[in-house]
């Protein structure tokens, strides 16, 4: 499914979602080089690294084709020098007026990183952004297939997470693979993606995938459903003994077992008391009734003053 997705697969507000363990920039780069593929415009908004750094591995080609928007040098706007992009520039029209002047056609854009406006700016109004770009596009004619986004997932609130895995169409969660998981020229990751589709459906999935030179998307196939590869799934012992490594005895011997199974139960009866309480009796049942010394007995009719 991810490089289906890669492929143009999907629109809206795509996560790439990364931790301090596993980075996801190179596969958010390979979602550029698709896109670049395909004849799309990318308009990229680089505020974590500098634009050198994040042009590196492209082709010249690719590289001069790039749209990008440097945020990373003046972030705050204090030079006033040159056609960098600024924090107050975080603006649904801004950012369409931006984009508009040197797009044809269909165009993706890329936040690297949305973590670092989060940081920045309040959580409503970068929310409202994402939410509001494609409309406002829309209506400039402009149109945006997808807005691809890179989130350090360590570095907000699980509540601010769930709030953008809402917003987002597509959620990419990047882990690294185990050792035995060979990536080829690359390093071989896990993606575990959630794609909601126009239909109301939502798949998962978890998928080996890595990252070749040239950043190109190699998938490496899924995952079994207990989410362990054939060679993990070797490793782990078939049982696991309890009772095994402990200070004490856990176990009975033969004769304990026994002695255990003859002692009888205070829940269950002999048969001897089975037979004597399912016994029936031919006689006709009494009532005895021995008053006691205490009670109180008027051998009067105790209705004796009503009228009947």
């Amino acid at each position: 499914m991810l490089a289906e997705l890669a492929a143009g697969g999907a629109e809206g507000l795509l996560l790439i979602q990364d931790s301090a363990s596993c980075e996801g920039r190179t596969l958010l780069k390979s979602f550029v080089a698709a896109s670049k593929q395909r004849g799309e415009s990318v308009h990229v908004l680089g505020f974590d690294i500098p634009e050198e750094e994040f042009k590196a591995g492209f082709s010249a080609t690719a590289t001069s084709q790039l749209l990008y928007h440097d945020a990373f040098r003046d972030p705050l706007g204090w030079t006033g020098q040159g056609s960098g992009l600024a924090l107050d520039d975080f603006a649904s029209s801004e950012l369409v007026a931006r984009l508009a002047a040197a797009t044809q056609g269909s165009s993706t854009v890329v936040l690297d990183s949305l973590s670092w406006l989060l940081l920045r700016l309040p959580f409503p109004l970068v929310c409202q952004v994402l939410a509001q770009l494609p409309r406002r596009a829309k209506v400039a004619d402009l149109k945006i297939t997808r807005v691809v986004a890179l989130l350090h997932g360590d570095l907000h609130q699980p509540g601010q997470l769930e709030a953008l895995h809402t917003l987002a169409r597509v959620v990419v969660k990047v882990a690294p693979a185990p050792e035995a998981v060979l990536g080829g020229d690359g390093a071989a990751r896990v993606a575990a993606t959630l794609h909601k589709r126009r239909g109301g459906k939502v798949v998962w999935k978890r998928e080996y995938f890595t990252v070749l030179p040239n950043w190109v998307l190699r998938c490496l196939g899924e995952l079994p459903e207990d989410g362990l590869s054939r060679e993990e799934d070797a490793q782990v012992p078939a049982t696991v003994d309890p009772a095994a490594n402990l200070t004490f005895n856990l176990r009975l011997s033969e004769a304990e077992r026994r002695a255990k199974e003859a002692v009888p139960l205070p829940y269950q009866f002999s048969e001897e008391k089975k037979s004597s309480l399912l016994q029936t009796s031919t006689s006709l049942g009494k009532i005895y009734y021995e008053p006691d010394a205490a009670d109180d007995i008027d051998e009067e009719d105790p209705d004796d003053d009503l009228d009947v």
